[in-house]
């Protein structure tokens, strides 16, 4: 109760206080923490963002948590698969799209690499963990106070901050990102890909609010990030960049 006292005292503080702690682990994930750790820092810092939220007075239903809406999100995540895969499909099938599937890592990974990043990296490491931290802990902050339009658009903003180290580490490896030729196109594909991964993270509080479970949202991010490595791997090996 004293952390939830302290917030209610102090709620401007805490939002910021927490935006900040999340974007400074960001960092210290993409920069610091050696990469065989990436799955299990990720979830010890999610279970963390959530067991912290959760001791300021949030109940599991303010977190998408309740195990009662469990179904609820299976179904909501389950039905946004098949698009999305359409979508995806449709991207490599266009040339003028193509191009933006293509990393170097893609011409280079071990097939047990590639299961590793399809069935365990992806969708524990980065869609869990982002949506235990973003769509649950994060949200359900923001909602103490906040209308919920205005609590996913805030979240959402630092889940797109939280991809600038990535969105440079892409520009380099990506085919696309390789033919931005001056350093200001480079920061103009930086910034659409945090503008993109906002609107990504609008989409997932909606489905997370639509279902009430943030089982949803994990389903729909795993699928979108799985489904474009398999989209890389078949551009880059089969039908080429």
């Amino acid at each position: 109760m004293g952390l939830a006292r302290w917030i209610d005292r102090h709620p401007g503080l805490a939002e910021t206080a927490a935006a900040a702690a999340i974007l400074s682990y960001g960092y210290f994930i993409v920069r610091v923490i050696p990469g065989p750790w990436y799955v299990p820092a990720n979830l010890t810092a999610a279970g963390l963002a959530v067991l912290l939220v959760r001791r300021s007075g949030a109940g599991w239903g303010d977190l998408g948590l309740r195990k009662e809406d469990l179904g609820s999100g299976l179904r909501w995540g389950l039905a946004t698969v098949v698009p999305i895969a359409a979508i995806v499909a449709t991207g490599v099938a266009l040339t003028v799209t193509r191009k933006y599937f293509v990393e170097d890592k893609f011409l280079h990974e071990t097939t047990a690499r590639t299961l590793y990043e399809l069935f365990v990296r992806i969708p524990l490491g980065t869609a869990l963990a982002e949506e235990l931290i973003f769509r649950a802990a994060l949200l359900g902050l923001y909602l103490r106070r906040h209308t919920f339009w205005k609590a996913a658009a805030l979240s959402s903003l630092v889940f797109g901050f939280w991809h600038v180290l990535p969105a440079v580490g892409s520009v380099s490896s990506n085919a696309a990102g390789q033919t931005l030729a001056t350093p200001a196109a480079r920061v103009a594909g930086v910034l659409a890909t945090v503008l993109a991964t906002a609107a990504a993270g609008m989409v997932f509080c909606w489905l997370r609010r639509r279902s009430r479970s943030v089982v949803a949202p994990w389903i729909t991010h795993a699928s979108l990030n799985s489904l474009g490595v398999v989209a890389g791997l078949v551009v880059a090996r089969w039908l080429g960049g």
